[in-house]
């Protein structure tokens, strides 16, 4: 898992129109709110990331209520066994509990002492309410939300308050998305889930536990987005093929303190050998492989730490028969890994080193291969993946200061840390690019995102500032799903997949598409609002009952597969209050019009005590 809190030296961003907008007017959100008037109202967000500030404006209505269904703290265990939880971790808070609590002077329910998670679900549907202008709003402004914290993020101690110690246990995985899977249908809203964490490391071909438990959650009917990672940049993949009785010798140069993750995977069938050179020289092995696929070999060797396994033995679960060999430098300057080929049917290896990105200078100086730095959890086979690229070189802080960071490329360019496909079985990644170089979002006080004030935002009264990389392009593309749930919340995972894929722009920068840097290009959210009503009335002509135009002006026309004899068509906000209802005499055709305000309507079609048909329509 990314240890996150280095992003925030990364950071690229915003602004010489002004802050706020970019993004937005990048991606033609602002097209899609002013032709029609969306804002996830009657959509679910699930996010799974490092917690919420729940007290945070973003997240509060107009009425002053909690826009939280719910708040799982799977870190927290005071709940766990609680009549409400039988998820065996963590504690369960639902919409009255953190109702009550936001009303009250009660310590928090729950915290994100980091920073990252307030920060990416106000991305995704933060209100903006934090400022009188509303401009650091985020994508789906009146969405239903969940929040389930999964990790922790290591920080030192800052202004005076305590840093936080690092915690992740990957089988949380499967329980976050079983009580996701079990909210969403207790709500009963169309829903789109991110899990906004993952670095270089594992499989990465979709096969371990934990992409499987991603591809049933989608499987069961609920759209899953997971950014494809903050590894690119350096050369931390490595693959090749060796023959029998040959070698081949992975030369990495660790130059940054702490530890180095190695990870190798290469087929059942083949047994290698494995030995170490030092930096001084020194060297350890040759170390036999484990025999057969519960076999396995663990050494401690100091500064070398080796776990050789075989595939029914590896970390993670994986079901494609590899072997994983894991070895973890914990010394400095250059390592040999040398592989023999002992016994040979297949020969082919890949390898990745973590952490190893732009930022950090730890790679292979041989084998190396470009791409295959996606993170394993976005190697899932059906979910939405994207990647980040540049719109701003800089921002302004909240003392109007022009803040800039050097080499995190150009405006219009892909974001160096971008990692990249394809995956270790040989699929395309990612889907598309969204713009997260940089986003502005909640942050909230005494956090370590808010702990500098060259991190806050100009004009955001201390309660908006930076964030970037794929954690902010993922909660972009996020809040667009939502808003396509809102048009059209029929729409199968696979649909939205391939909406996303085909409501995408082309340039210079993106190339020749699809490729493994910038999947089909850069995300275009009103080509997918606009796509994904279409597909709606192309749904509805396949069932012989069309409405349109969709979207119209005001005037539409319903053709019903046969005539009735008494039909009746009711127009409705999505709140569900009816602002019109008229009644029609043995006919076939119904024209009417809507005479509210632009936005998304509900149109009802009864004939008799029978609803033939509900559809959902757009006023421009």
């Amino acid at each position: 898992m990314k240890n996150t809190f280095t992003l925030l030296c990364f950071l690229c961003a915003y602004s010489l129109f002004g802050q706020g907008p970019i993004p937005r007017a990048e991606v033609n959100l602002n097209e899609v709110y002013s032709q029609y008037s969306l804002t996830g109202e009657g959509v679910l967000v699930v996010m799974i990331d490092r917690g919420i500030d729940y007290s945070h404006p973003d997240f509060i209505d107009e009425n002053g209520d909690t826009r939280f269904a719910y708040i799982f703290d799977m870190i927290d265990q005071t709940g766990a066994g609680a009549p409400n939880n039988p998820y065996g971790v963590g504690t369960v808070f639902d919409h009255n509990t953190i109702n009550t609590a936001l009303h009250s002077s009660a310590p928090p329910l729950s915290m994100d002492r980091f920073g990252h998670g307030t920060a990416t679900t106000g991305i995704i549907c933060g209100n903006g309410s934090g400022t009188a202008d509303r401009q650091f709003h985020g994508v789906a402004t009146k969405a239903t939300i969940i929040s389930i914290k999964i990790t922790h993020d290591a920080f030192p101690s800052f202004n005076g308050l305590p840093g936080q110690t690092a915690f992740w246990n990957p089988a949380y995985i499967a329980i976050a998305l079983q009580f996701a899977k079990d909210k969403i249908a207790e709500l009963g809203l169309p829903s789109v889930t991110l899990m906004n964490i993952g670095s270089l490391g594992g499989p990465s071909d979709g096969t371990s536990t934990y992409s499987r438990a991603i591809d049933d959650y989608v499987a069961s009917g609920h759209p899953f987005v997971c950014g494809i990672g903050d590894d690119g940049g350096r050369e931390n993949n490595a693959s090749g093929n060796i023959a029998q009785g040959e070698t081949a010798e992975l030369v990495v140069n660790k130059a940054v303190a702490g530890n180095l993750r190695f990870d190798l995977w290469y087929s059942e069938d083949d047994r290698f050998t494995v030995s170490f050179v030092r930096p001084n020289g020194t060297t350890e092995g040759p170390f036999t492989a484990p025999g057969g696929p519960n076999g396995y070999v663990d050494l401690n060797l100091g500064d070398i730490y080796m776990a050789h396994r075989g595939s029914n033995q590896d970390g993670w679960g994986s079901t494609a028969y590899r072997r994983e060999l894991i070895v973890d430098f914990s010394g400095t300057g250059i390592y040999k890994v040398i592989l023999k080929g002992a016994t040979i049917v297949n020969g082919k290896f890949n390898a990745s080193l973590s952490p190893s990105n732009f930022a950090i200078n730890n790679k292979f100086e041989s084998y190396a291969v470009p791409g295959g730095s996606i993170n394993d959890f976005a190697t899932a086979k059906l979910n939405i993946v994207p990647t980040d690229y540049v719109i701003s070189p800089g921002w302004y802080d909240i003392n109007g200061v022009f803040r800039h960071f050097t080499g995190q490329g150009s405006p219009g360019e892909i974001w160096p840390g971008s990692s990249e496909g394809p995956t270790q079985d040989g699929r395309l990644a990612p889907d598309f690019a969204a713009p997260g170089e940089i986003a502005l979002c909640a942050h909230s006080p005494n956090t370590y995102y808010s702990r500098s004030p060259n991190t806050l935002a100009q004009n955001s009264n201390g309660l908006y500032g930076i964030q970037n990389a794929v954690s902010a392009a993922a909660p972009l593309a996020t809040g667009i799903i939502a808003l396509m749930l809102e048009v059209n919340p029929d729409l199968t995972a696979a649909q939205i997949k391939t909406i996303l894929r085909n409501s995408c722009k082309q340039d210079a920068f993106t190339g020749t598409v699809p490729n493994n840097t910038w999947g089909y290009g850069k995300l275009d959210a009103l080509l997918a609002i606009q796509n994904a009503i279409t597909l709606g009335v192309e749904q509805a002509g396949r069932k012989n009952t069309v409405v349109y135009p969709n979207p119209t002006t005001g005037p539409f026309t319903i053709n019903l597969d046969k005539k009735y004899i008494d039909v009746n068509v009711q127009i409705l906000t999505m709140p569900g209050q009816i602002i019109s209802s008229e009644k029609y005499k043995d006919t076939k055709k119904v024209t009417s019009e809507i005479k509210g305000v632009a936005g998304v309507y509900l149109i009802k079609v009864n004939a008799g005590n029978r609803t033939l048909k509900s559809f959902k329509i757009i006023k421009q």
